[in-house]
């Protein structure tokens, strides 16, 4: 297109381009879709990086302890682990995923993809509940972040970083949902940022399959 300049760009929305036959020195310099990508892909590396090292830090203390949970010999008894209701939430935001990218692929196709983005978000904040639920049980029967040495310390940390990821993300689906039935935002030929959120989101679910693995149905020590 001769004589464009673009407008509305940022790591969520590509540029729009508009018309202009006068040369604006001014105006910002055009962003690409595949550049708005590429910078959630960085963003993604580094919080890949900040999973990967508390997750490695959680291993290695699992490693160095002998058994696990540890013995504090103290008579604590730390209570077991809820997997069948933790096991139903990871489908709920695998699940999640799914529904997302039936979004995208209904904007992709022209039409609004609205209901299944609404479905994705019910679907996480659900999953953000029922976490919420598990935390007040596990506080009743004695474990804490204060409480259970650095097995609870640890737990928490995990589980409550990745549900800080997870809300941001729903706030983001929601905010998609919100352009799309106001304003129809998403289209066939512009979609970067449902685009980038999705990447987001099954990012924070693919993270959730590790730390269920590790946290919940190997919990025994790696030795």
């Amino acid at each position: 297109m001769n004589n464009a300049s673009y407008n509305d760009s940022s790591l969520f929305h590509a540029a729009l381009p508009v018309e202009d036959h006068r040369q604006d020195h001014h105006a910002a310099p055009p962003t690409s879709p595949a550049i708005c990508k590429l910078g959630m892909c960085i963003f993604l590396c580094s919080e890949a990086l900040l999973f990967s090292g508390l997750i490695s830090a959680y291993l290695i203390l699992r490693q160095g302890a002998g058994s696990w949970p540890p013995n504090f010999g103290d008579g604590i008894e730390l209570p077991p682990m809820p997997k069948l209701l933790t096991g139903i939430n990871t489908v709920i935001l695998v699940g999640s995923s799914f529904a997302y990218h039936f979004a995208e692929m209904a904007v992709k196709k022209g039409k609004s993809g609205a209901g299944w983005l609404l479905l994705a978000a019910m679907m996480g904040a659900t999953f953000v509940g029922l976490q919420c639920v598990e935390w007040t049980e596990l506080y009743h029967e004695g474990l804490w972040f204060n409480k259970g040495g650095v097995y609870g310390s640890s737990f928490f940390t995990l589980t409550g970083f990745h549900g800080a990821h997870v809300c941001i993300g729903v706030l983001l689906i929601l905010w998609c949902f919100f352009l799309q039935v106001t304003k129809g935002t998403f289209t066939p030929h512009r979609h970067v940022a449902l685009d980038n959120v999705g990447l987001y989101w099954h990012f924070v679910d693919v993270v959730w399959v590790f730390l269920y693995t590790i946290l919940y149905l190997d919990r025994k020590s790696v030795v």
